[in-house]
């Protein structure tokens, strides 16, 4: 009995630990086709399996074949790869690859 209450435990702590490491703002990558650009509003809008929203910031590096970008130099339709944090529902991007223009 007190075996499977360690072993239950024990799961409990490793499934903590990787929603812990997910809400702390581990860096993720997704790949999908640009929507909309907001320059103004520093916003990125791509289409993954549904639409994410991403935030620029003035440290975010967008680069397109190694070369340094701006975020309006990003087309809509452009294939794109970016690396981000999550703090709640921002989505904040740190590298932006252009792979490509459609």
């Amino acid at each position: 009995m007190n075996r499977m209450r360690f072993v239950k435990l024990a799961v409990l702590g490793v499934l903590m630990l990787g929603l812990t490491s997910a809400v702390a703002g581990e860096p993720q990558t997704k790949t999908g086709t640009v929507k909309k650009v907001d320059v103004a509003a520093k916003q990125l809008v791509v289409q993954v399996t549904r639409e994410l929203t991403f935030t620029c910031t003035d440290s975010t590096q967008i680069t397109q074949g190694g070369a340094a970008k701006k975020l309006a130099d990003i087309k809509v339709d452009a294939k794109v790869s970016v690396t981000y944090v999550k703090d709640g529902d921002t989505r904040t991007a740190s590298q932006v690859t252009i792979l490509g223009d459609k």
